[in-house]
């Protein structure tokens, strides 16, 4: 016998909202899910691949100067007065080159280079990188914390090196432009023939000092960031590909061939984390965040704070901070011994860096506040200051991350060279950086075209289908036995009470010509 018409109606619209019931809510995130492992993966056919290699937008790289006003007295023992200049904006552009792949191994060899322009339009007004900063001798004063860590009997001899290489400096500060101790570079004289001089110069040759870049006529040029601008980081990292298992992708297993570090204790040896560009997806509030930091040799686990939003698509906020060595167990292992660890949001940078200094959140945000204490001009800030990065969950993509980081040195005081004998002996901030990174409107729009558009238009229909297919199916049901129905509906208790006169109402006269009265219910 043929369907009637109104029951494969009703077959059909069930059969939609079924279909949709199970696609909508159990194959599509599984697809989603399934494809979201391949295109999140380091695999050469995907576009998270072509970014990581090479990020195709710059990055803020903004630095803050601490110019101490009042050099003259700080000589003398007091207190700096700091004022802020900044900031000074490049355009960071970073790539990874020199990248090899193991197939067997999952993972991916490489090595890094960044490029830095100076962007005066994005620099605070009036800022050329020409202005004159005031602040301690970053290259004399390393020299000097160095000789005092590993070998304090040579002080006097440093003190006559300084002499001859600095020309007699009357302090230990310097007045630099801003772009020269950045990226140009100042002179180090080492021609001076003395044996002090020579003998020292001979030394940071050898020690190829962070920064230093040897030049002809034995001329050294000292910068910050000068000698990596445009050079390829020796190191190799080796990172998990992820295509294997997606939630490895990007960890950080080794660097230089070596599964971990030699220069802490312990745990704090090991690699953890992935390498800070890519991260993998799904994460959940509760998820700890993990990322190795090549530059400070230590691995950094930020922690979720709030909800955010970032153009229009839904982000979980993460923040950070140096932490406290002396009272977290965790990080106690980057002390040389647990009785001798920096003050709260102190790292030392000299097993890492090979430089005498120290990291520590700008201002000294989240630090001792004796630190604090010992300088004027200060003003640590949550929003102004903090370690953020904005992720999208479902993916892992960091849409807006903003990495601060201050550094600070040590005013050594020591009576064996004339110089130092009347210093503080206090730690005081030289500079803090700012590297930045905001997704623009290109590859926003590119993620909610390929994922959010999609999981959008299917989370609407799957409501929609099921809604609409299962009324649909009810009304083609309800339409078709609608004469069943209604005799149901209709049917019932058809009894009929009878009255009989003696049950019945009280009966009245009613008279009529001729007759007797008659006798009527009423």
């Amino acid at each position: 016998m043929a369907m009637a018409k109104e029951l494969k109606y009703a077959a059909i619209a069930g059969g939609v909202a079924v279909f949709w019931l199970i696609f909508g809510f159990i194959l599509f995130p599984v697809i989603l899910k399934g494809q979201l492992k391949k295109e999140m993966a380091l695999s050469k056919k995907t576009d998270v691949r072509k970014m990581w290699e090479q990020i195709p937008f710059a990055l803020d790289f903004k630095v803050y100067f601490f110019n101490f006003t009042n050099a003259e007295e700080v000589q003398k023992g007091a207190k700096p007065i700091l004022k802020e200049i900044g900031p000074y904006h490049f355009d960071e552009w970073k790539e990874k080159v020199e990248i090899e792949d193991n197939e067997d191994e999952d993972t991916v060899n490489y090595k890094k280079r960044d490029v830095f322009y100076f962007n005066p339009e994005m620099s605070a007004p009036g800022l050329t990188g020409e202005e004159i900063i005031v602040l301690p001798h970053i290259f004399m004063m390393a020299m000097a914390l160095t000789v005092h860590r590993d070998k304090p009997a040579m002080l006097n001899m440093i003190g006559k090196a300084m002499n001859g290489i600095f020309d007699d400096p009357p302090d230990v500060f310097m007045r630099v432009k801003a772009l020269d101790i950045l990226f140009r570079g100042i002179m180090i004289n080492c021609a001076r023939t003395e044996f002090a001089p020579k003998a020292t110069c001979t030394a940071l040759k050898k020690e190829k000092v962070t920064g230093l870049i040897v030049e002809a006529n034995n001329q050294f040029r000292f910068s910050l960031f000068g000698a990596r601008n445009g050079s390829i980081d020796e190191h190799v990292i080796t990172v998990r590909r992820g295509i294997k298992n997606v939630m490895d992708v990007g960890k950080v297993i080794a660097i230089d061939g070596k599964p971990e570090q030699t220069i802490w204790r312990d745990h704090c040896n090991e690699f953890v984390g992935t390498d800070g560009t890519v991260f993998p997806p799904f994460l959940k509030e509760t998820d700890r965040i993990e990322s190795f930091s090549t530059d400070l040799c230590r691995p950094f686990k930020p922690w979720y704070q709030k909800k955010t939003s970032y153009r229009g698509i839904k982000t979980n906020r993460y923040i950070a901070n140096i932490g406290n060595f002396a009272e977290d167990p965790e990080l106690q292992c980057f002390c040389p011994a647990p009785d001798r660890c920096p003050p709260k949001g102190l790292m030392d940078l000299v097993p890492c860096m090979k430089a005498p200094m120290f990291a520590s959140m700008p201002h000294f945000l989240d630090s001792d506040p004796a630190l604090l204490d010992n300088v004027k001009g200060l003003n640590p800030d949550i929003n102004e200051h903090g370690i953020e990065i904005d992720f999208e969950p479902i993916t892992g993509t960091p849409m807006v991350a903003k990495q601060r980081i201050q550094f600070n040195i040590q005013l050594l005081k020591t009576d064996k060279m004339e110089l130092f004998k009347d210093l503080s002996g206090d730690i005081v901030p030289l500079f803090w950086i700012d590297e930045g990174l905001a997704l623009n409107k290109t590859f926003v729009n590119m993620l909610k075209h390929q994922l959010f558009i999609p999981k959008r238009v299917v989370g609407v229909l799957r409501w929609w289908m099921v809604s609409f297919g299962s009324l649909g199916a009810v009304i083609g049901i309800v339409y078709h036995y609608r004469d069943h129905i209604m005799r149901l509906a209709v049917s019932g208790d058809t009894k009929v009470s009878k009255v009989t006169p003696e049950d019945g109402p009280e009966q009245k006269d009613i008279s009529v010509i001729g007759q007797e009265p008659a006798k009527i219910n009423i």
